[in-house]
């Protein structure tokens, strides 16, 4: 089935491009055809797709990041301008040739060894991420239901309450926690570019942008890299689904996804039926290369880990560690999963079991001493300024790691002992500047989580307003239970975002802005015609123009009537400010031109509506304060 669609001119369109090529694709796997698509670089390499892919990366902290050419977002994309931008990636895409990777060792959690993390430079950070905004409906489409890592709306909880769901309900309690040597150096390249063929990615342009990108060279250390997908890459965690997603349904169909002679609902009646052939059980749980099988019985799982390791090492070129990947009985033993530990113990279950799970000791341990060293600094800084700068990262890095292990059924007794030895070394940290023991609910900062204690927290009291500002409390948690992946909740269907939107609250941004970026006002303005060649009219400001007019809800500013993209200003409320700060968001106003000229005009307002009068003089008055200050 060959598929093609025409560039996307907006974002909106663009959504609705990514909608029907994960609704083709899911189309063709149900029926069991091979999905075709073609035409993908013309989708790629359109302004829209560019455009959001910058946005994308702007708003990553990586963006500060500089590669191995030493150019950031900022220098290389943003302050540049419009046109040159969008000619500049799009010849990268034609002859696309990926600059060098920087390296960089980080340690493993909980473990003594370090992990490579690759840095692209940042040209190739766009692109990459052009690349991943069109292919990743297609094979989200396809990817096994049951895997977890670094896919949209999916979270290492539902990992964790796929295992739990899976022991309750049928008694199993013999895992297999999987260990691949050194899965991103060893992905075999040719491999992994006939399965994405075989996924549907048949514009060999794409592929051989892809596999550029695979033999990205290393600083000082290789030139072509014939092997591996750097860790780092923003499209590498994709390509490494892609990889093991033939593992994964290989996996499945030896028992879960089975196809049996009689259609049966889901649940227990086809796993009866499948109970009396002489297959093994086998329940598959994967994030990125880390995954458990669960079954019945030892010797089952002895027969599943030599299977698994002779079709890694068949198939796909990879090496199972016989050592590392372990073999447990979750009614004696913990097992390790995603930095939880994960057990059976006695209790009223179904099966007279029930799960128990905590953060995994060492690890917990070890983020808890980064965060003592994070609150030990706050006394070196030299501004009270910055130290209350560390202690709002020290809040949240502690609600971080709260949030995470809050599915953990035993997170409070764990937290519960480190939190005195934090606050202590908080109170410790704090107690120079005058800091006193004041009850969390009378503080200032994170009162949704504040306000519900009453246990004492260091604080201190900052600024003209007197503000509280108080170090949190690691005890501050509650359980949450987790839930499971529900199979329709996905970012390229409107019923997938409409349960992402219940489960979370979270709604997706309307589309309010689409056609700033295609008026004549913004092509006058990144051809420099209509304000000449200041700089300050640049990329950002146009990306960010769209932002402020979300932001404003589509509404003048002024007057508060709606805005026609054709008659859309923007106003810079101080046009004094450095490059990078000019254009933020939080610097620029939405309005009707008639009263953009208003603000900038000293014509006289007496027969203005008072509203519109009062927004007119406040706008006056800051371009005013920054003239004086100058």
């Amino acid at each position: 089935m060959d598929q093609e669609l025409n560039s996307p001119q907006n974002e909106h369109e663009f959504r609705n491009i990514q909608d029907e090529l994960y609704k083709k694709a899911k189309e063709c796997t149900e029926q069991n055809k091979k999905p075709t698509f073609k035409g993908l670089l013309e989708i790629i390499e359109s302004d829209v797709v560019i455009i959001t892919a910058i946005h994308k990366l702007k708003a990553n902290k990586g963006s500060k990041t500089p590669g191995s050419d030493g150019e950031n977002l900022r220098k290389a994309f943003l302050e540049k301008d419009m046109n040159e931008t969008l000619q500049k990636v799009k010849g990268l895409l034609r002859e696309y040739k990926p600059g060098m990777v920087r390296r960089k060792w980080i340690p493993k959690p909980g473990k003594k060894e370090k992990r490579p993390l690759g840095i692209p430079n940042i040209e190739d950070r766009v692109i990459q991420e052009c690349v991943r905004s069109v292919i990743e409906p297609i094979l989200e489409a396809q990817f096994f239901k049951h895997s977890y890592g670094f896919r949209p709306m999916r979270e290492a909880s539902m990992a964790m309450e796929r295992i739990s769901d899976v022991t309750q309900k049928t008694n199993f309690h013999w895992v297999v926690e999987g260990d691949i040597s050194k899965f991103f150096d060893n992905v075999n390249h040719n491999i992994l570019i006939k399965k994405l063929y075989s996924m549907g990615i048949k514009d060999r342009r794409v592929l051989m942008i892809i596999k550029e990108m695979l033999k990205a060279g290393i600083m000082d250390e290789i030139k072509v890299n014939d092997v591996g997908t750097p860790q780092g890459g923003i499209i590498s965690p994709l390509l490494a689904n892609v990889y093991l997603n033939s593992f994964d349904h290989w996996l499945s169909n030896q028992w879960e996804s089975k196809k049996t002679k009689h259609e049966y609902s889901p649940g227990s009646a086809r796993y009866s039926a499948l109970k009396k052939t002489k297959l093994i059980p086998c329940f598959l749980i994967r994030y990125a290369d880390d995954w458990v099988v669960i079954t019945d019985t030892k010797e089952h799982a002895e027969k599943l880990r030599w299977r698994i390791r002779k079709y890694l090492d068949e198939k796909l070129k990879l090496e199972l560690s016989l050592e590392k990947t372990k073999i447990t009985n979750i009614r004696k033993r913990y097992i390790t999963f995603l930095g939880f530990d994960y057990k059976k113990i006695k209790g009223k279950g179904k099966f007279g079991w029930i799960s128990t799970s905590r953060p995994n000791r060492e690890r917990f341990r070890n983020k808890i001493s980064e965060i003592k060293k994070d609150i030990y600094m706050i006394r070196k800084r030299e501004t009270l300024e910055k130290k209350v700068a560390d202690i709002l990262l020290v809040n949240a890095k502690i609600r971080g790691i709260i949030n995470y292990y809050e599915i953990a059924t035993r997170i409070g007794v764990e937290a519960n002992k480190y939190s005195r030895i934090l606050s202590y070394a908080g109170w410790n940290s704090l107690a120079p500047i005058g800091a006193k023991w004041i009850p969390a609910n009378q503080v200032n900062n994170l009162k949704s989580v504040h306000d519900s204690y009453l246990t004492s927290i260091p604080a201190i009291v900052y600024g003209e307003n007197k503000i509280k500002l108080g170090l949190t409390n690691l005890s501050f948690v509650k359980w949450k239970k987790p839930e499971l992946k529900r199979n329709k909740e996905t970012p390229y269907t409107e019923e997938g975002r409409k349960i992402y939107a219940i489960r979370t609250g979270k709604v997706p941004a309307k589309y309010r802005a689409d056609e700033l970026n295609n008026n004549e006002y913004i092509k006058r303005n990144a051809n420099g015609s209509l304000i000449g060649a200041k700089k300050k009219y640049n990329f950002e400001y146009m990306m960010n123009r769209c932002y402020a007019f979300n932001r404003d809800k589509g509404k003048c500013k002024v007057c508060g009537e709606y805005l026609r993209p054709s008659d859309t200003n923007t106003h810079h409320i101080n046009p004094n400010l450095p490059l990078d700060l000019v254009n933020r968001v939080n610097n620029l106003a939405s309005m009707h031109q008639a009263c953009h000229e208003m603000i900038h005009q000293n014509k006289d307002l007496e027969n203005l509506d008072t509203k519109i009068k009062r927004n007119v003089l406040k706008y006056r008055n800051k371009l005013n304060q920054v003239t004086q200050c100058n």
